[in-house]
Formats: C-alpha cells, structure tokens, sequence
C-alpha cells in the first residue's frame, strides 16, 4: 500500500519517462505525441496514477478485511475487544457508593477517590441501581 503523500507526483512520473526514454535511446519528443484528447506524455503519467491509487484502496480494502476478521476470530475466542471499564476492575465503588448514600460523604468525593468526575460517578450509580432488581433474582 503506498500512502498519498508518498505517492510520485505527475511531475515525478514525467521525469521518470524521461530518464528511461533516455536510456533507451528514444527522443523525449515522442511523449508529446498526441494521443486521445492529450499527448502521450499526459496518458502514460495518468494511467501510472490511475494504477497506484487503484493498487493502494485495493491494499486497503484488503488490509480492513484482515483487520474485521481479526476481530471476529478474537470474539469467537472470547476476547474481550476494547479498554475494560475502570467501574469493572474497581472494587472500591461499592463501598464509596455505601458510604455515599449513607451520607456520609458527598458524590463529588466520591468521584475523587474513583479518580473519575462527579458525572461518571453517577452514571455509574444510576447503572448500578439499575442492575440491583436483576442481581437479587
């Protein structure tokens, strides 16, 4: 996959035909032949950048489909994709939310000894609330 910025510019492929025109013994007059609506020099450098851009969204489109089954196969296996949540390897929320709702601190210290802001903490609160009907069945 060759990326935008390094691909070769038309200048760049125009100076290339003309050092292999060189090296083969061909006048670089020939490239400034007509051919189509342009010259020959303007379709050859046309059709090379037509074939790199080609070239690279097909090794694109390829690496994405390696990637997306990666990712499948990994959650086939059980992998857990993504950062796990803070609330999950955070044993201490109970008991600050304990302490919380006996009143015996305040949400914005509660967020603070969670290292998380005051909206987290209730957003976490209100989910934990939420799963409590579902955990004593």
């Amino acid at each position: 996959m060759i990326p935008k910025y390094k691909r070769p510019s038309a200048d760049k492929i125009d100076a290339i035909l003309r050092a292999r025109l060189a090296a083969l013994d061909i006048p670089p007059e020939t490239l400034d032949r007509p051919a189509g609506s342009g010259t020959l020099r303007e379709l050859i450098c046309s059709l090379v950048e037509d074939t790199l851009n080609e070239v690279s969204v097909q090794a694109q489109n390829e690496l994405y489909a390696r990637q997306q089954a990666g990712r499948e196969e990994a959650q086939r296996r059980g992998v857990n994709l993504g950062r796990p949540s803070k609330k999950c390897s955070d044993k201490r929320f109970d008991k600050i939310r304990g302490l919380y709702e006996s009143h015996a601190i305040s949400a914005e210290e509660a967020a603070q000894r969670l290292h998380i802001s005051v909206s987290t903490f209730y957003r976490w609160l209100r989910e934990s609330r939420a799963q409590a009907p579902q955990d004593t069945l």
